[in-house]
């Protein structure tokens, strides 16, 4: 992430923010439930959640915490703060709020949660220790962190990956598999989480299957979320022909009512601070 700085993904997500997660897809949504299953919310916590968006996490475990608990949100698009603020004061929520913050070194004050949630954050952090660190460090004692991270790629979805391949720089490589290096297996990552303070970690890896209406609706949502880098790095002479190409890969995909689905791997990571 050397040459992608963090400004430069702050912009990425300023210009999603307007549709995302807000496409009718079941994505974030049924991730977020699971999670919030898996760290065992109770009513009167104090959660952070570190890169909320557009609040996935944020609303439902605010809900799980109820009046006398509390969620406060990050996250470092400014865009993302403004209008999930915006979503807070129209449900007239007075336990949640959102505050524009780096994952990585969040400035807030030591040992302050019960819980520290974060959902498809950490493995975008310029250094994934050092924000697990910092974590730590806001957990009370006995406090619990769940995180979740993409598992697996959809093997049959290869060839979309590909497509995008020849636009993304060496410093971008990471980008095209998130499950790689720190994040290349269940137990790896169990380690760096372990370096970094916490005891008790525990790992597993679900599969989902996303369903989109068409090839087409699959594009529409990419745009959407972090996906839509690669459609930036792609000169605008050449999109067109990229946007083929992809309903080329996809369109062998279709079920017999003419959607595709990705069969996604997510992975729930829950640890605790002694």
């Amino acid at each position: 992430m050397s040459a992608y700085t963090r400004q430069a993904m702050a912009l990425l997500f300023d210009r999603t923010a307007k549709t995302y997660d807000a496409l009718g897809v079941d994505f974030f949504g049924a991730f977020a439930k699971e999670l919030l299953d898996r760290v065992g919310l109770v009513p009167g916590q104090r959660v952070l959640d570190v890169g909320c968006g557009r609040g996935a996490v944020l609303f439902p475990a605010a809900e799980r915490v109820g009046s006398g608990g509390s969620v406060l949100g990050i996250d470092l698009s400014s865009a993302m703060v403004e209008r999930t603020t915006k979503d807070i004061e129209d449900r007239r929520l007075a336990n949640a709020s959102v505050s524009l913050m780096d994952a990585q070194e969040p400035t807030l004050t030591d040992a302050d949660f019960d819980v520290v949630l974060a959902s498809f954050v950490v493995f975008f952090l310029p250094d994934p220790v050092a924000g697990l660190r910092s974590w730590h460090r806001l957990l009370k004692a006995g406090g619990r962190m769940g995180v979740t991270t993409f598992g697996g790629d959809d093997p049959r979805w290869a060839g979309v990956r590909e497509v995008f391949k020849p636009f993304v720089s060496p410093e971008l490589a990471w980008t095209l598999a998130v499950r790689a290096g720190l994040f290349a297996t269940v137990e790896g990552f169990d380690q760096v989480v372990e370096s970094a303070g916490f005891t008790g970690v525990t790992s597993v890896e679900r599969v989902y299957p996303v369903k989109f209406a068409d090839p087409s609706r699959w594009i529409t949502w990419s745009w959407s979320h972090g996906q839509r880098m690669f459609w930036e790095l792609v000169p605008e002479d050449r999109l067109d022909t990229v946007r083929r190409a992809v309903l080329a890969e996809l369109e062998p995909l279709r079920e017999p009512d003419g959607s595709v689905v990705l069969a996604q791997t997510v992975r729930y990571t829950i640890a605790h601070r002694g």
